[in-house]
């Protein structure tokens, strides 16, 4: 794997397509996560129910519409709209206690997601960084069927999904970037 070249080429698919995800990839993809360097405890949770997923979407969806949200209440409203993407996997990351007021249970659970993004660009796995969706977990009967870890509350989700991406290097000007 050639670290910079998978950091250029790695893009999020608006949606992935429906043909599943080889059991060993996904399980590459989610201890990927666990290298990532944190510095508390997160909790990895793989779903890979189409059911319980689709579940999920319905749920967001449905909040979404009710957010308060312009930008949210818009996209819920959007015909065919997919808050998961029509994605065959999600990973869940939560953190022990939840959002700490430093940012750094949000800080250890986005470098972890950051670690499974690359691996599945290594891959040729589409994936996407979501947080949106994540308010549905805490919904019945979603919630009960997670078993996420006592004391562990969802922060980030991963959704993965096979896409027919072409992973070509981008380039950026990184006119942002300030050298003291």
């Amino acid at each position: 794997m050639d670290t910079l070249k998978t950091i250029r080429i790695r893009k999020s698919p608006d949606t992935f397509l429906s043909t599943p995800l080889k059991c060993e990839d996904v399980k590459t993809i989610a201890e990927a996560g666990n290298y990532a360097p944190i510095f508390g405890q997160l909790n990895f949770t793989v779903v890979q129910d189409s059911q319980l997923i689709k579940n999920i979407n319905e749920t967001s969806i449905e909040m979404m519409r009710h957010s308060g949200n312009e930008f949210a209440e818009k996209m819920a409203n959007t015909p065919g709209y997919n808050a998961v993407r029509n994605a065959q996997t999600i990973i869940i990351i939560s953190a022990k206690d939840g959002n700490d007021p430093m940012g750094f249970n949000m800080a250890n659970a986005s470098c972890a997601a950051e670690n499974m993004i690359l691996a599945a660009t290594d891959k040729k796995i589409g994936s996407r960084f979501m947080m949106g969706p994540v308010m549905s977990l805490t919904q019945e009967p979603i919630k009960s069927v997670l078993n996420i870890a006592e004391g562990f509350i969802p922060l980030v989700i991963v959704a993965l999904g096979n896409t027919n991406l072409i992973y070509d290097e981008r380039t950026k000007t990184n006119t942002n970037i300030a050298y003291v």
